[in-house]
């Protein structure tokens, strides 16, 4: 398993994930759980399995280069995952960037719940998401982000990722199948 959160400002994107997924003895390379698109979108997948996450990441990250609207694609992953395995079907996904207007833009989805997300943050608004499976198990993580953001800020990029860091911390120490190892991806306007 796996857990990622993303957060979106009006002028950039920070997309953090637990680096779990280090590989066995069956796949000794590690997993990529986020995959940049381009220098302006990013696709992030846990839960399922792992072959069925490679073929969403793919999926979505086509798409995006073909330059499909991001309402489009949540569509379009939708359908997809309905042709699933039910094993397969736990997959959630979350995409986005910069888009064609140059506003951050960002979509997820998951297929168990049917929930579905889409936002376009302004001002001072901060859209977030979290996939992970039973995410509620951990408590309220987005109160626990705020209080974090109270001793890093939300101005800046850094700022998040510091914040996010402290959650994956919190979750890793909560669960033994999150690792407290991280990789980041950051998005600017």
């Amino acid at each position: 398993m796996s857990f990622i959160s993303v957060i979106a400002k009006e002028k950039f994107i920070t997309v953090m994930s637990d680096n779990g997924a280090a590989g066995s003895e069956n796949t000794p390379q590690p997993e990529e759980h986020v995959v940049r698109v381009g220098d302006r979108e990013f696709v992030a997948t846990a839960g399922g399995d792992r072959e069925a996450r490679a073929v969403i990441a793919k999926h979505v990250e086509d798409l995006l280069k073909e330059g499909t609207p991001y309402d489009r694609i949540l569509v379009i992953l939708q359908m997809t995952l309905s042709a699933f395995s039910e094993k397969s079907k736990s997959i959630m996904t979350a995409f986005g960037g910069v888009n064609k207007d140059g506003d951050v833009e960002v979509c997820t989805y998951d297929h168990n719940s049917r929930a579905e997300r889409h936002l376009k943050p302004r001002g001072e608004e901060i859209a977030y998401f979290f996939l992970a499976e039973g995410a509620g198990k951990y408590g309220n993580l987005y109160e626990l982000l705020q209080s974090y953001w109270k001793e890093t800020g939300t101005e800046t990029p850094s700022a998040m990722i510091q914040s996010q860091k402290l959650l994956n911390r919190y979750v890793a120490s909560k669960d033994e199948d999150v690792h407290a190892s991280t990789v980041k991806l950051v998005l600017k306007k």
